[in-house]
């Protein structure tokens, strides 16, 4: 992860797959036949096991999704709106290498 984050290498599906960011990879005229498939798996179990399981991911995992994403995005802002954003832009625009300032 932080790889990702210290690096700017875009990663595509593949790589997503292969470092555990997803689960699967598939053709996007399949994703909602995957979806009622996987679907379709969970419901097989037994709802005790299942609200189970679910009360050990929330515990597990204690902030939401929701709270992931508003604290990257958060992050996201601050550095979009910086000044070395704004110097990254222009070198990307410029075709130059950045001038970051110390």
């Amino acid at each position: 992860m932080r790889e990702l984050l210290l690096g700017s290498e875009l990663i595509d599906a593949e790589r997503a797959k292969e470092i555990g960011l997803v689960n699967r990879v598939v053709a996007p005229d399949s994703v909602m036949s995957e979806a009622q498939g996987f679907a379709e798996s969970v419901l097989k179990g037994a709802p005790s096991a299942l609200e189970q399981t679910k009360q050990l991911i929330d515990e597990l995992w204690w902030r939401s999704v929701k709270q992931d994403v508003h604290l990257a995005l958060k992050y996201h802002m601050q550095a979009r709106e910086s000044v070395e954003a704004r110097e990254g832009i222009a070198a990307f625009n410029e075709k130059r290498r950045p001038k970051w300032v110390l």
